[in-house]
Order: structure tokens, then sequence, then C-alpha cells
């Protein structure tokens, strides 16, 4: 008999390469191993296009202790169908299903790339609404099934450093990231602008920045 998306989603968390079945102690171990890899990226960045191939590198090398499949997306693990995860408040977010994500990340990837990777920005303020904007985008995609938050933050620092900014989505409170996401994924971008734009000016690299541009303009 073929398994459901609950069934299939039990299997990949308890067949997970540290033998454990406990989901709970899994959870905390794995995160202990996550966070080394991620650690690591800090020091050495993977190098990519900014595509959805890159998203799946940076996926694999934080997961690969952990999972069999890291660097997989739901299509690939046999997760064809629809995709959704409760918010905090209740409500519940619908992501892009499991037969769609390749289809639909080209897009995504593509208008990254006509946007020059957001590096024609305006100013600090233009930036964080257009990376706000594309954050939005891959959130819907949300093609793992699990650690999309953790691999996306990553990738974002990074498209923001190829753009020339410093950003740390990681110093951002989860809980006021995840209710910023699932505004965003109404269409409400405001939050999600606002925590970034503050991410943005909490270093002063983008300051000067802002401020040699500004000069450069009079």
């Amino acid at each position: 008999m073929k398994e459901n998306n609950e069934e299939l989603f039990k299997r990949l968390i308890t067949d997970n390469k540290l033998g454990i079945k406990d989901e709970k102690l899994f959870d905390k171990e794995s995160r202990f191993y996550t966070g080394l890899r991620e650690r690591e990226l800090t020091l050495n960045p993977i190098k990519g296009n900014f595509d959805y191939q890159h998203l799946k590198n940076i996926h694999k090398h934080i997961f690969q202790d952990v999972f069999h499949w890291a660097g997989k997306d739901r299509m690939e693990v046999g997760l064809h169908g629809n995709f959704g995860k409760y918010a905090p408040n209740g409500t519940i977010t619908n992501f892009v299903p499991g037969k769609d994500l390749n289809a639909t990340a080209q897009q995504i990837f593509t208008w990254l790339k006509e946007d020059n990777y957001l590096k024609n920005s305006k100013d600090l303020n233009d930036f964080a609404k257009n990376l706000a904007e594309f954050a939005r985008n891959l959130n819907s995609l949300h093609p793992f099934r699990e650690g999309n938050g953790r691999t996306q933050r990553i990738f974002l620092n990074e498209l923001a450093k190829n753009a020339g900014y410093k950003l740390d989505l990681n110093l951002i409170p989860k809980d006021k990231m995840i209710m910023a996401s699932v505004e965003a994924s109404q269409l409400k971008l405001g939050k999600l602008e606002a925590l970034i734009k503050t991410n943005l000016k909490s270093f002063k690299q983008n300051l000067e920045k802002e401020n040699t541009l500004g000069l450069s303009l009079c």
C-alpha cells in the first residue's frame, strides 16, 4: 500500500543517519550536528549561482550528518502532493505542492537573475523591500521536508553579501521571523521588510555604504 505524506514523513525522520527513533531526542541531537555545519558555512560559504541547485547544496551541507536525503526536495523523496504547516497562531500556511516544485523554483530563481540578484537596489530601504519580496517567494516554495528556515536564512545572508550588504537573519528571534513570514505569505510584507531593514541597519558596514552612496549622489 502506498504511504501517505504523514507516514512517509515519520519514516524519513526515524530512518536517520543518527539511528535515533525518538523524535524529540532526534530533534535535540540533530541540532547539535546541524549547528556545527552552519558554523562551517559562516567561515566557508558554499559557492554557487544563487539558483535552485545552490539552495539544495546548502541544505545538503547542513543536514549531511542527519538525513540520507539531505539536499533533496520533497518531490525527490516521494512527497508529491500538497504541503502545509501550522503557524504559532494556529493558521495553516500552504506551500508549493511537491509535483510543482521544480517548475516554480525555476520561475522564482529566473526572476532573481533578471533582477541582477538585487544588486541594482537603489539604497538600503530598497534592498530590504526587494529582499523581503524574494524571501516571500522562497518561503512559499519550502522545498524540503525539514530544515527550510535554516537553509533559507543562510541563502539570504549570502545573497545580501553578494549584493554588497551585511545581513544575519539568525540574529532575529525565531518567533518574530516565523510570524513575519506567515504574514508575507498572505501578501502582507511590511513586518518582514521591517525585520530585514532593522537587521541591515545593525551593521556598521551597511550604514557606511549608504553614506558613501549618498555622497556620490550629491
